[in-house]
């Protein structure tokens, strides 16, 4: 135990990882219904347009959504249920005045305040502002202009969709403050969905790879992922057209998979291909223009290696995007990205670097006065793919390696001295000593005591796993005593938890308890990750007590 701690510190000092993700998305599209869409919008086509933003978000985006006429007509919150928000989209009419200011108040009001997140409202109109009187049209204006300066005083971008141009709208309309809103001109309503393609991968930053434009014979298109399909994971197919589609089919053969349909789009979202092969076919006119794209979604751990060249001031950097399921998968070892071109962010500079053979290689100066820890920021969407990956800091080698080497010496022995010394104060055995991991505690666990021997109820509680600064292991025995639960449940303390990557939490099972995840059972010493709402049920040592775990988020007020 005491070779395992001294190994974790070394590793935690010399590979340090910052795991930050990339920043996830919040959407809010807002839809105006006042009965001036009717005549701009006769197919109801703008609806289509926000079901396609609903779809293609990634896994860890938030959509919502909110129409207004006279007043807001509907809102679906960040997050909703999918059917509940396209039932919404799909119920909107088209009726009433316009009142905008009421409609963007409320879709600004839906943001979290999470600083780590992008917040974009997109906001599809004909541009008009009009009540049934000019006071009420005049506070609608100065709302909508006041709303607009919160949003930008609060880094929300507005996109806004001009159906008809900005110069077929009223003179009072939402396009005055230009400064502060992005606007795009749909010149028919027939445009919106090629504006919206372009909003997705300009504006909103998603990532996609073409595999077809132009027309189609036959209405049947062949086609193969670019990628093997051993290293992907969520693979989403869009297929947008001009014209009406109808009757859409796709073949394909995955772990599981999804076909959305709109009037003008269908998408199919894709989990695990098991192959490269795709067949789409297709109902619609044969001079309808067709474009399908792929949004490929990986998720990576890092690996890096930092060496410095011989007898130079120079470091040989590579940086090595992983499987979490398999840190010998490397996802860019593949044709497609071979010698493909990315650029590094490092200290203010763009550094152009190469992937060779699944590794991302570049080259850059080692100087004075650089820190030994240095940040890189790997541009992934120059691959066309969109990466969920911990953002690294590059441990940079010393020019003087024999220096170097004794500065490590030097703190081994510091940090070996250190834990004897703390080991024999505490009187306790090599073995008892805790892990501590590279990790933090990010979430909370509630606790249902279901079956007890004793004949006693005992309420549900709550541990926040969050506050505990330390990142050594905790028992579950240990959990029960600080919620002031004094109860002998056999196995408990064997029950092992530790902070683990991405927010999850590690559970170690060295007890002969019985624990289901997914009715899947886990085994003695091994260990396995539990994501945020994830339920696992315990049996304890004695065969008759029971209780039932569930990992969740905490929200911003319990982290205090």
């Amino acid at each position: 135990m005491l070779k395992k701690i001294v190994i974790t510190i070394f590793i935690s000092i010399f590979f340090s990882l910052n795991v930050v993700l990339a920043s996830p998305k919040e959407i809010i599209c807002l839809l105006d219904t006042s009965v001036s869409m009717k005549d701009n919008d006769p197919n109801r086509l703008a609806p289509d347009c926000v079901s396609i933003i609903l779809d293609i978000a990634l896994s860890e985006d938030e959509v919502g959504f909110v129409s207004y006429n006279d007043n807001v007509q509907c809102v679906e919150p960040l997050g909703s249920d999918r059917n509940e928000i396209l039932n919404s989209i799909n119920s909107v009419t088209y009726e009433g005045y316009t009142n905008a200011g009421a409609g963007l108040e409320k879709a600004i009001s839906l943001f979290s305040n999470e600083e780590n997140k992008e917040r974009y409202v997109l906001f599809i109109t004909d541009g008009e502002i009009m009540l049934p009187n000019d006071a009420d049209t005049l506070n609608s204006i100065s709302l909508y202009e006041k709303t607009l300066q919160e949003a930008a005083d609060k880094n929300i971008k507005i996109i806004t969709v001009a159906i008809g141009g900005k110069q077929n709208a009223p003179d009072v309309n939402v396009y005055g403050s230009s400064d502060k809103q992005k606007i795009y001109e749909a010149n028919t309503a027939n445009d919106l969905l090629q504006v919206t393609r372009q909003i997705l991968y300009d504006d909103l930053g998603f990532q996609k790879i073409s595999v077809g434009t132009g027309t189609i014979k036959n209405n049947i298109l062949d086609m193969d992922l670019p990628i093997n399909a051993n290293l992907l994971g969520n693979v989403k197919v869009l297929v947008t057209s001009d014209g009406l589609l109808n009757n859409v089919a796709i073949n394909y053969n995955a772990k599981d998979g999804v076909l959305y349909k709109g009037k003008q789009y269908a998408l199919l979202d894709l989990i695990n291909p098991q192959n490269n092969k795709l067949t789409l076919n297709m109902d619609f006119n044969s001079s309808n223009h067709i474009n399908v794209d792929l949004l490929i979604e990986m998720v990576a751990n890092i690996k890096t290696n930092v060496e410095l060249s011989s007898g130079k001031d120079i470091a040989n950097v590579k940086i090595i995007p992983v499987s979490k399921d398999d840190e010998t998968l490397y996802l860019l070892r593949d044709p497609y990205f071979e010698n493909k071109n990315i650029r590094i962010d490092i200290q203010g500079n763009s550094i152009l670097s190469k992937v060779e053979n699944g590794e991302i290689c570049f080259t850059m100066p080692i100087t004075e006065e650089q820190s030994d820890n240095i940040e890189a920021n790997v541009h992934y969407e120059d691959l066309g793919i969109n990466m969920k990956a911990p953002k690294v800091l590059l441990q940079m080698p010393q020019r003087n390696n024999y220096i170097f080497y004794i500065v490590s010496i030097i703190v081994g022995i510091f940090f070996i001295v250190v834990i004897l010394l703390w080991n024999k104060k505490s009187r306790r055995p090599v073995d008892d000593i805790k892990t501590i991991s590279p990790y933090e505690y990010a979430g909370k666990l509630k606790i249902y005591i279901t079956k007890l021997k004793e004949d006693i109820d005992i309420a549900p509680m709550e541990y926040n796993l969050y506050r505990r600064f330390s990142r050594e292991e905790i028992s579950l025995a240990e959990i029960l005593h600080q919620c002031g639960i004094e109860l002998k449940l056999e196995g408990a303390d064997k029950i092992i938890f530790s902070p683990g990557a991405q927010k999850a939490l590690v559970l170690a099972n060295n007890s002969d308890c019985t624990i289901l995840k997914n009715r899947e059972l886990l085994i003695k010493n091994y260990n396995t990750m539990i994501y945020y709402n994830e339920r696992f049920y315990i049996t304890f040592e004695d065969e008759f007590s029971e209780a039932i775990l569930e990992y969740r988020s905490i929200k911003p007020s319990e982290r205090q």
